[in-house]
């Protein structure tokens, strides 16, 4: 037996006998769906939730790194070498998961079968998601746990986005070795979470349409396709540009119209320069989003370089967000940043626009939207 075996199976066979392995254990998790945000009906989450495809996966992290038992070796630059984890997986599914509604209970090992050099890490929903434009493709991993906990009975909620879909979770889970009742984690001024006691939270409410900020971005960046995919159009704006790009030069120009079941969604990106006196340069840009008339999403950036002067820059720039009501929930101006949600939770905000500063804004981008159409 070569030298490195040799102390492999040498540290495996302690490793048998090492009187700190952890006692058998389980923990009982029970995952609750209390907001499900996007182009996502009602009928549609319970249907995914009652998939027989839905899952739990569980990520195992060993205690301690053996050289081919538990971990493997490689090379590391410039010299040398390092021992890297080999992970092991148990996945539940089918009848392993009880379902109650729009809640979801399994059991997991803290040790897996034939395993006992590993403990329990990370825990994973695997959610079946029906197609739909922007939508993931055939499977959602929704994160439960990154860390699990590894004592105790425990209360937490989770708000993800997964593409155009959101999902706000309370998830409570129990040790089987644990005493006492269960308690409630403490987020502290969560950006998208406000607990309000007794196993309930408010979660944010983004419009149906948000997500498609974010998935259709590349699509603007470009130039329009000659042929767009089915349920889209690509437009551009032609000159005169409307004020205040009315001479500027156009290297982003691009508005992407969405039909959807529920209506359209309208999403543009604008990028202009302008050149002045000497080395005097100026920049613009729009991104904004529309679900039907209603702005939903804006984003504006200016800046200028050496217009006042050969060391002069000044820059701005607009964040703005809106909720299913239609009212103003997030502003981003010069430096300060104004959260409705923040402040509904009691957490620190600045104190929010001035309503003519926000209606001058909206009433520029839905200005920029109608060039697009001739308006």
């Amino acid at each position: 037996m070569s030298v490195p075996r040799f102390f492999s199976a040498m540290a495996l066979l302690l490793s048998s006998l090492w009187p700190g392995s952890a006692p058998a254990r389980d923990i009982e998790v029970e995952v609750e769906v209390l907001h499900a945000g996007g182009p996502l009906g009602p009928a549609e989450l319970d249907a995914m939730l009652a998939d027989t495809r839905l899952g739990v996966e569980a990520l195992y992290q060993p205690v301690r790194l053996i050289e081919g038992v538990t971990a493997r070796r490689e090379r590391v630059m410039p010299i040398g070498s390092k021992l890297f984890a080999i992970p092991q997986t148990l996945n539940v599914s089918g009848a392993q998961v009880e379902r109650a509604g729009r809640t979801l209970r399994f059991r997991l090992p803290d040790v897996p079968p034939g395993h006992d050099l590993y403990r329990l890490r990370q825990l994973t929903l695997l959610l079946p998601v029906p197609p739909g434009p922007g939508r993931p493709q055939g499977e959602t991993r929704v994160s439960l746990y990154d860390a699990a906990p590894r004592d105790g009975a425990w209360e937490t909620a989770r708000f993800g986005r997964y593409a155009v879909l959101e999902f706000g979770l309370r998830l409570r889970h129990r040790w089987s070795d644990a005493q006492g009742a269960m308690q409630a984690e403490k987020l502290q001024c969560h950006p998208d979470i406000v607990p309000l006691g007794g196993g309930q939270y408010r979660f944010r409410q983004n419009p149906r349409y948000a997500g498609y900020f974010r998935t259709l971005g590349p699509v603007v960046s470009s130039d329009p396709p000659s042929r767009p995919p089915a349920g889209q159009t690509s437009h551009r704006m032609h000159e005169p540009y409307p004020e205040p790009l009315a001479g500027w030069k156009l290297s982003r120009n691009h508005l992407v119209r969405l039909q959807l079941d529920g209506g359209v969604v309208e999403r543009f990106s604008i990028y202009g320069e302008q050149t002045g006196a000497g080395a005097c340069r100026r920049n613009r840009g729009y991104d904004a989003l529309f679900d039907g008339d209603q702005l939903v999403i804006a984003q504006t950036t200016f800046t200028e370089n050496g217009c006042g002067g050969a060391d002069s820059y000044r820059s701005h720039s607009v964040e703005a967000h809106w909720g299913v009501d239609g009212k103003l929930e997030r502003f981003h101006a010069g430096g300060k940043s104004w959260d409705g949600i923040a402040a509904a939770g009691g957490c620190p905000t600045d104190a929010g626009p001035p309503a003519g500063e926000v209606e001058v804004l909206k009433s520029e981008l839905l200005r920029m939207r109608g060039a697009f159409f001739g308006k």
